[in-house]
């Protein structure tokens, strides 16, 4: 193995497992092409960079990740989808309102564009392709964000954070899922390609089906234009995702994606978003004082 990439370990993990790891590496590029060398090499880095923050899946950081890494993608892919769908009806009902078809502008396409490739990725990892739906959801979203950068980088510097906040924080959600260790990550969903593609025509008709249900926003007051979504979101997501939330820490985790969404969905008020940080703040006591009991109960019939 390089030098340089075995230094990438903590000190004692290179004690004990170096020579280890200079011969799996070995192994594992010889007689490999350029590619396959380089993919190693970035699943050297990655797994140094996992045991130097504690995330990797022996460490309770790395669990912590694993928790939440559905529920981010879930949530992404719900903000992607309520953002496309009030773009395309805002589209849908200026088109029959002057009863021509009109292009619309490069700036709003590419900004439509970078949603429907969100939306596509976190579905993708969600169904089980999981590095390339992530890669292609942050990709997604960091697109959104230069796009929006383009026509407000004038705007005066006390508004800068209020737009940065909302421009990045989307980002910030779809990259959590990378922190999540590879033997932790969610089984696959759907196992074949045609399933997969069949999943992700099904989440871009149901776009569809919520821009011609509601073209006049109606979602925006009852808000199921994020809600159902994000439920199509969740049950993708499946059981075992919410069986991953087992402690308080894992909950807050999880929760975090989802109130972020909420509050930059702009369709739930700064106080309704701080009752759903109490209501989740309540279900994390009130999951503590049930593991304290589950735990006080283990001790007294230790059989």
């Amino acid at each position: 193995m390089n030098p340089v990439l075995l230094r990438l370990y903590p000190a004692g993990f290179r004690r004990a497992f170096g020579t280890e790891m200079a011969e799996a590496y070995r192994e594992a590029v010889e007689g490999a092409g350029p590619r396959a060398r380089l993919r190693e090499a970035a699943d050297v880095v990655a797994h140094a960079l996992r045991l130097r923050l504690g995330i990797g899946s022996a460490y309770p950081g790395g669990r912590l990740f694993a928790a939440a890494a559905p529920f981010a993608l879930a949530a992404t892919a719900s903000y992607a989808a309520f953002n496309l769908i009030g773009n395309a009806a805002d589209w849908y009902v200026m088109r029959n309102a002057a009863n021509v078809v009109g292009d619309p502008a490069a700036l709003t396409t590419l900004m439509n564009g970078s949603y429907l490739l969100t939306l596509i990725g976190a579905v993708l990892a969600l169904a089980g392709r999981y590095v390339p739906g992530v890669l292609a959801a942050i990709a997604g979203t960091a697109l959104t964000a230069v796009t929006f950068l383009f026509p407000v980088w004038r705007m005066a510097p006390e508004l800068y954070f209020a737009v940065y906040g909302f421009l990045f924080a989307p980002v910030l959600v779809a990259a959590l899922p990378l922190a999540c260790p590879p033997d932790l990550r969610p089984a696959r969903r759907v196992r074949s390609t045609v399933g997969v593609f069949a999943l992700v025509g099904w989440a871009v008709l149901l776009v569809a089906v919520m821009v011609v249900v509601d073209p006049l926003g109606l979602g925006l007051v009852v808000p199921w234009r994020l809600g159902v979504p994000l439920a199509a979101a969740l049950v993708l997501a499946g059981r075992p995702a919410f069986a991953g939330i087992r402690t308080p820490a894992r909950l807050a985790l999880a929760a975090v994606p989802l109130l972020v969404i909420l509050y930059f969905s702009g369709w739930v008020s700064t106080e309704k978003v701080l009752t759903a940080v109490g209501a989740v703040a309540v279900t994390m006591v009130a999951l503590r004082i049930h593991d304290r009991r589950g735990n006080s109960s283990d001790t007294a019939n230790p059989a």
